[in-house]
């Protein structure tokens, strides 16, 4: 199609081309599989990680922006030919269950109810960078790197964030359509736009056509003359535009809360540091509102998390900002012989476990690990300095969010001794800096090297990114004394993470017995509870394996008055929060049914051994040491809201029962 300087497309359509022979392409593609779990994550961290390696004047912060529209089908029927394409895929494959289902989805997009709407996009957009040069003849230009190839990698500087050339699938796997426009100017003033689709090998129009197609008005080429861009898709100043086609309008309120979130857990330090800009939507995140985005966010200043990828970044903030007011906050800063120069900040928190996050020159999160001491500390290590970068660049993997030694090998596949230095010296450098902190400590911690490795595993690697799983009651938290090593336990404050306890025996109860009756059947069992007796650990039996606990021994019960109490299984989760000093928990219990008089035992979860704290309030019931009794609960959601005696913040595990 020609060049037409008066339409909105001018002239632009899509370019697939022959497929003559060689390797067909599938409805799979493995590139996108590091991003599937968490697209919005992915992107925001592949982006701006993008946007941050390519800075044109350090000087001032670079910006970015992620933002929403419409490509009408109006004013780009070109584009709109798509549809027969990704039918096309749906037609070759039609063996293929999956990609059926697949390329129907797509179609689905162009359905007549998006008439005078159109597709929907996701715009991202940088300032201050120096955009994608391009050169049709070299595979080293940015540019050509992420249109026109897949697995290579084009940075402008060795300290840059990606090396792999798999980042540009975290913009495709967002895609419904697997379609992506880019648009760039460099700061020498040379322009090039292309629309790409990854689809699969196809027919159209009774030929059979490879899998990626390109939309412009060059051949199938990048546009690099200015005036022949689409008006809407020209750069004015130097940076980069990213069109991520096939975003619905009803998701936008969802994605910008997500996007938000990972900015504030992956790029604090660069927005801190005045080195990073965010808008996403309406909504600009910068150094002067950090702080408030992230109390808005993250109401803990504990970091408490499991899952992968939902850290809390508030402690490991304060951590920095607390330098030189907050006389719990540290800055160490030593010159180690690989890494050369390296910056600790540690916190010492009511909190004990110690959990450390580590970053490199453009102060993105990498990853976050917890040690195998117990001082309750949070820290922040970063490596700034192009020497280290280049060697903690080399161990990382390709979503850019762990160090490990054995990413890094040599030609040979050798694991390169100088990575797994590198890592003893930052784990070197640590301890130093905890001996540092608790210097006037009367306690001591010994840590044997590797040992966590070994022990403790990664916070990414505790849950999978994609499970929806709370944590379950019996995780160990706790408080620590401010000299470092006096271990208590604790709850978690955030909503997220749920503490459940699920029996799904509901049918069997127990006994509470008025007047003590006689045991004819089994003598040998306890006189006092009759019936069933409960046993809340295994129990080992002479030349046979343990029993579960929680199983039952039956009894049958003569001449006894008694009421029963038949145990329920409910759903809840704790929340402590503050009040002038005293720690009260809120007890959020989901019964299955109305319960007019019932009995919440609640015991304390040590690191060794569960506890019973005796209570000295609730709003619901008597108390009676640990238990409450004669609470009410409504069908549905309750709360409940205790103290315990001790004032103190606890991890708590508790059993429901109906009195009738």
């Amino acid at each position: 199609m020609e060049f037409d300087s008066n339409s909105s497309e001018k002239g632009c359509c899509w370019h697939f081309a022959q497929q003559e022979g060689g390797r067909e392409d599938g409805p799979n593609d493995a590139m996108m599989q590091n991003f599937k779990a968490s697209p919005y994550r992915s992107l925001v961290r592949e982006a701006i990680q993008n946007s941050l390696d390519a800075v044109l004047d350090h000087s001032k912060p670079v910006k970015v922006e992620f933002k929403f529209g419409n490509l009408n089908n109006r004013s780009f029927k070109n584009f709109y030919e798509l549809q027969h394409h990704i039918r096309g895929c749906q037609e070759y494959f039609n063996w293929q269950p999956k990609a059926v289902e697949l390329y129907g989805a797509m179609e689905s997009y162009f359905s007549s109810s998006l008439i005078g709407k159109g597709i929907g996009y996701i715009k991202i957009s940088d300032f201050n960078t120096k955009g994608m040069d391009y050169d049709s003849n070299s595979s080293s230009s940015r540019f050509y790197a992420f249109a026109r190839a897949a697995g290579v990698s084009a940075k402008l500087d060795q300290e840059s964030g990606g090396s792999f050339g798999f980042g540009k699938s975290a913009y495709f796997q967002l895609s419904p359509i697997g379609t992506v426009f880019i648009s760039t100017l460099t700061n020498s003033g040379q322009s090039a736009f292309e629309g790409v689709s990854w689809l699969c090998t196809h027919k159209y129009k009774g030929n059979k056509v490879c899998s990626v197609g390109y939309y412009d008005n060059n051949g199938g080429m990048p546009i690099t003359d200015s005036e022949k861009i689409p008006t809407r898709f020209l750069r004015s100043e130097s940076g980069t535009n990213f069109y991520i086609l096939g975003f619905r309008e009803s998701e936008k309120s969802q994605a910008i809360d997500e996007m938000i979130l990972e900015v504030l857990r992956s790029f604090w330090m660069a927005i801190e540091c005045g080195k990073l800009e965010i808008t996403i939507g309406v909504r600009e995140i910068n150094s002067s509102n950090l702080a408030q985005y992230l109390i808005s966010y993250f109401a803990d200043e504990i970091d408490e998390s499991v899952k992968r990828g939902h850290y809390n970044p508030r402690p490991y903030y304060n951590a920095v900002r607390g330098v030189g007011s907050n006389p719990k906050a540290r800055k160490f800063v030593e010159n180690i012989p690989i890494l050369g120069e390296c910056v600790f900040y540690l916190l010492k928190a009511d909190c004990p476990k110690d959990k450390i996050i580590y970053m490199r020159r453009p102060l993105m999160l990498v990853y976050g690990k917890r040690t195998q001491t117990s001082y309750g500390v949070f820290g922040v290590f970063v490596c700034s300095n192009p020497k280290g970068d280049e060697i903690l660049r080399s161990l990382e993997n390709p979503a850019h969010d762990e160090w490990k030694a054995t990413n890094w090998r040599d030609k040979n596949g050798r694991i390169v001794e100088e990575g797994t230095l590198a890592l003893e010296e930052i784990h070197n450098f640590r301890q130093r800096c905890f001996t540092e902190l608790f210097s006037n400590s009367q306690e001591t911690a010994l840590e044997i090297t590797g040992l966590d490795d070994l022990l403790y595993i990664p916070e990414t690697l505790l849950a999978e990114e994609d499970s929806e799983a709370d944590h379950i009651d019996g995780l160990p938290t706790g408080y620590i004394k401010d000299d470092g090593l006096s271990l208590t336990t604790d709850i978690k404050d955030s909503g997220e993470d749920a503490i459940k306890n699920v029996n799904e025996d509901s049918n069997i109860g127990s006994v509470k017995i008025t007047k003590p009756g006689t045991v004819v059947d089994n003598p040998e069992e306890d006189r006092n509870l009759g019936l069933r007796i409960q046993t809340d650990h295994p129990v080992r039996r002479r030349g046979k394996k343990p029993r579960a606990g929680n199983n039952f021994r039956k009894a049958r019960v003569v001449d006894a008055e008694g009421s029963f109490r038949e145990y329920i299984p409910v759903e809840f989760r704790v929340v402590a929060q503050n009040e002038n000093g005293q720690y009260y928990h809120n007890l959020i219990i989901h019964a299955p049914h109305n319960i007019a008089d019932g009995d919440i035992e609640i015991v304390t979860i040590g690191e060794q051994s569960d506890d019973v704290v005796n209570l000295d309030y609730c709003d619901n019931g008597k108390i009676e040491n640990n238990l409450i009794c004669g609470a009410s609960l409504k069908a549905g959601r309750n709360v409940i809201k205790i103290h315990f005696s001790d004032n103190m913040r606890h991890a708590i595990k508790l059993k429901a029962y109906e009195n009738k």
